[in-house]
C-alpha cells in the first residue's frame, strides 16, 4: 500500500520562518490546512508549535473524531455553505466552528437567523480582482450594515487563484479602508485577511505595515513553494512530503509504437516513451493518488513513464537500485500531489 511521509522537523522550520516574519509585522497567522484534510497528525503538530488559528474550506474535515485542536486554536472555514450553517443548531459546540468567510447575502441571512450564542464570527470576502469569489469593496459596508446581527468582523480576500491577480499595496490598502468603514470597527479594530503564499513576500518586504492584520497561508508553510508566483520561497524547505508508491509488477518490456492505438484512459495520445528493451514497474497508485507532474523520482534513474486512473508506470532501466516487487518507490510531493494523496483513503499517512 502507497503511503505519504510528513516529515514535522521540516514542517516546523518553515512555520517558525513565516510565525517571526509576521510577529515582526504584527500580523496574525492562520494556517490554511485544508490540502491536507486537516489530518489530526499535522493540526497537533503545528497547535504544538505556537499556531492558534487554522483554516479549512470543508467542515467535515473539522468534524474528525480525532481532531481535538486545544481551545485557543481558532478554527474558520474558508468556504461555507448554506447547508452548514443551517447545520449548526444540530452540532455539538465542539464541532462548530469559530469563523466563517461568506460572499453572498443569503448566507449572511441564515447566520442572522441562528441562536445568537451559535454565531460563528462572519469575515466578509471581497472582490479583489481576481474574478473568483467576493462583494464588491463598494457594496461591503451597506451589507454588513443591512445584516447588523452577523457578528461581521472584517474583510478577507484572495489573489491569484482564478485570474492569476496577484496583489500589491493599493489593492490591500483599498481592502483595508474598506474594513475601517465597516459598523464593526466602532468597537474594535476589524479584521483585514489576505491569503494565501503569494503574499508571503509582500508581508516579508514590510510593505503591507498597517494594512493586514492576518496572513492566511498553507502551500509556503508546507511546501515552501508559491505556485501562484510559479518559484520556490526563499530560505524555505521544500522536501517535507514524501510519498512511497508501492510495486505490484516489474517486468521488461519491448517499447514500441503501438499499432492502432486508441485513446489512454484520459482519453488523449499517449506520451513518447523510450524505446527499446525497458525494465519497468507497476505503482499502486494512479492519478486518483497524485498526478505524476507534482512528483518528482528521488532515484535520478527512475522515470515516470505515465498513469492511468489506479497506477504509475515507471521506467526502472538506469536505475542503480535493487528494486523489487513489494518495495517502494518514493517521489518528492509538491502541493496538488499531496493534497490528492491526503483525499485518496488508500494512501496512509506516516508523520515523522
Amino acid at each position: 500500500m502507497s503511503y505519504i511521509e510528513i516529515n514535522g522537523n521540516i514542517i516546523i522550520k518553515n512555520l517558525k520562518k513565516v510565525l517571526d516574519t509576521c510577529q515582526k509585522q504584527s500580523v496574525s497567522l492562520t494556517v490554511v490546512t485544508k490540502f491536507s484534510t486537516s489530518y489530526p497528525g499535522l493540526v497537533k503538530l503545528l497547535c504544538e508549535n505556537s499556531v492558534d488559528s487554522i483554516a479549512d474550506t470543508n467542515a467535515v474535515n473539522f468534524a474528525h473524531p480525532d481532531l481535538v485542536p486545544p481551545p485557543r486554536c481558532k478554527r474558520s472555514l474558508i468556504k461555507t455553505t448554506l447547508k452548514y450553517i443551517l447545520a449548526i443548531p444540530g452540532l455539538a459546540p465542539a464541532r462548530r466552528v469559530d469563523r466563517i468567510f461568506v460572499s453572498d447575502e443569503t448566507l449572511l441571512a441564515a447566520v442572522e437567523a441562528l441562536p445568537w450564542d451559535m454565531r460563528p464570527e462572519t469575515v466578509l470576502v471581497a472582490e479583489s480582482g481576481d474574478l473568483r469569489d467576493g462583494f464588491y469593496m463598494s457594496d461591503i459596508p451597506a451589507i454588513a450594515a443591512h445584516y447588523g446581527n452577523a457578528r461581521v468582523t472584517g474583510v478577507a480576500a484572495n489573489f491569484a487563484c482564478l485570474s492569476g491577480r496577484m496583489p500589491d499595496v493599493a489593492i490591500v490598502r483599498e481592502l483595508a479602508d474598506c474594513a475601517a468603514a465597516l459598523p464593526a470597527c466602532r468597537n474594535g479594530l476589524p479584521t483585514v485577511s489576505v491569503g494565501g503564499t503569494v503574499v508571503y513576500k509582500l508581508l516579508e518586504s514590510g510593505g503591507l505595515g498597517g494594512a493586514v492584520t492576518e496572513l492566511r497561508m498553507g502551500e509556503g508553510i508546507f511546501f515552501g513553494y508559491d505556485s501562484s508566483s510559479a518559484l520556490p520561497l526563499e530560505g524555505f524547505d521544500h522536501d517535507a512530503f514524501t510519498l512511497y508508491g508501492e510495486i505490484v509488477e516489474i517486468r521488461e518490456k519491448m517499447i514500441a509504437p503501438v499499432k492502432n492505438a486508441g485513446h489512454t484512459a484520459f482519453g488523449g495520445e499517449a506520451a513518447p516513451r523510450k524505446s527499446g528493451r525497458r525494465r519497468c514497474a507497476v505503482l499502486d497508485f494512479g492519478l486518483l493518488g497524485a498526478s505524476m507532474y507534482d512528483l518528482k523520482p528521488l532515484d535520478g534513474g527512475v522515470e515516470t513513464a505515465g498513469q492511468t486512473y489506479d497506477f504509475t508506470i515507471v521506467d526502472i532501466t538506469e536505475s542503480r537500485e535493487s528494486y523489487r516487487t513489494g518495495g517502494f518507490i518514493p517521489f518528492r510531493a509538491m502541493y496538488a500531489a499531496g493534497a490528492r494523496a491526503f483525499l485518496n483513503p488508500y494512501i496512509e499517512r506516516v508523520l515523522v
